[in-house]
């Protein structure tokens, strides 16, 4: 097996280069250090038992490097965050697979003493397994949302968020785009200088290219903060009615919950914790509710080394009669040590397991995956 001449020779150049120290700047610092552009570069190398998220899929090695540049700018009350780049991945085997992938993302955010305001603004192609088809699959992948929050007084606020997608398969002519909009409205009261209570409700709307569509009705009540001493984070509850349109099914209503702690047991390790439950349309025309929960830590070593583990696992009901009463539960666990070996080089090795049991044949699976990388940013 022989690694391709450009990986092979930017791996020796950043690994030299990463022994070397060098003072923290970035790239370039212009109008009194207000705006400051920096460079970012990657390589690494994987090994992937299932690269088809399928049974019948093949294993192989995959070759990846990256280049891109960020900018920031940080000015009176109105704040600029961009980044651009390119992502090329090469198989060893399975070269029809081979992809080269850019990507855009913007964000500009102002604040004043009441009013806080973010606009998004994405665009990616992207090249994956999409484990509900059990095919790899291309997209171009497109994102925008605008984020509100007014204070009204010293214990209300209220919050709004608008958001659009499109995930447009390129490769895949029998799978569906996928289209989606969102509303939402929430209101906020301050219980203390740690917590807010917060209730609100979201609608959405997803679209299908083959004519089916489903409305989304959210209610949620929560808190947000410090939940417990060294415990922060989201706890939400709610209800989740979906109806459908272009088909015969009918309506259907579920639990929603969304819990995102972050537990700072000690100086050194760090805990986090998710559950969610929400409806989602997928590529093949349907549906599915999916539950989700993952358990993370970290641990530092030193200042320069730590490493990480984690534990996670789902179910998925899919909805309609396209997907056949399909149900699927998963499960996977991870882990990793990350050394900084300056201010400018990172690197990293992770092992990740993913096993997918499915009434569906061919998405019964198992995953492995093995992986060196090699980051820098200047």
């Amino acid at each position: 097996m022989q690694v391709a001449p450009f990986y092979r020779t930017g791996l020796i150049v950043l690994l030299v280069g990463g022994i070397i120290p060098v003072p923290v700047r970035a790239l370039l610092t212009f109008d009194e250090g207000h705006d400051q552009l920096f460079a970012t570069g990657s390589f690494s190398m994987a090994y992937d038992t299932n690269i088809g998220a399928n049974r019948f899929a093949q294993a192989d090695m995959i070759y990846s490097a990256g280049a891109g540049l960020e900018y920031s700018r940080r000015a009176g009350i109105i704040s600029v965050d961009a980044s651009t780049g390119m992502s090329v991945s090469r198989f060893n085997k399975t070269t029809s697979d081979d992809f080269s992938d850019p990507h855009l993302q913007t964000e500009f955010s102002a604040k004043d003493d009441r009013t806080t305001t973010d606009l998004t603004l994405n665009a990616a192609r992207q090249s994956e397994a999409d484990i509900v088809s059990g095919v790899r699959a291309v997209s171009w992948d497109y994102a925008a949302g605008l984020d509100t929050s007014y204070r009204v007084t010293d214990r209300y606020s209220l919050s709004s968020i608008l958001g659009y997608t499109l995930k447009d398969f390129v490769k895949e002519p029998g799978l569906a785009n996928l289209t989606s909009y969102n509303a939402g409205l929430s209101l906020a009261y301050t219980i203390d200088s740690a917590r807010d209570l917060f209730m609100g409700y979201n609608f959405g709307l997803q679209e299908t290219s083959h004519n089916t569509s489903f409305d989304n009705h959210s209610f949620n009540v929560g808190i947000e903060g410090k939940i417990l001493p060294k415990l922060k984070g989201t706890v939400s509850i709610g209800y989740e009615l979906e109806v459908p349109h272009g088909s015969t099914d009918h309506g259907t209503g579920s639990m929603t919950d969304a819990v995102d702690l972050a537990w700072n047991f000690s100086r050194r390790l760090k805990i986090a914790a998710n559950l969610s439950q929400n409806f989602s349309a997928t590529s093949t025309t349907g549906s599915v509710n999916t539950l989700a929960a993952s358990l993370d830590a970290a641990f530092s070593l030193d200042s320069k080394t730590s490493l990480t583990s984690g534990v996670g696992g789902g179910y998925s009901r899919f909805i309609g009669a396209v997907s056949a009463g399909r149900r699927d539960t998963d499960f996977t666990w991870n882990a990793g040590v990350s050394h900084t070996i300056n201010d400018h080089f990172t690197t990293s090795l992770g092992y990740t397991h993913y096993e997918n049991w499915s009434t569906a044949s061919l998405s019964d699976f198992i995953r492995n995956t093995i992986s060196l990388a090699l980051s820098m940013r200047f």
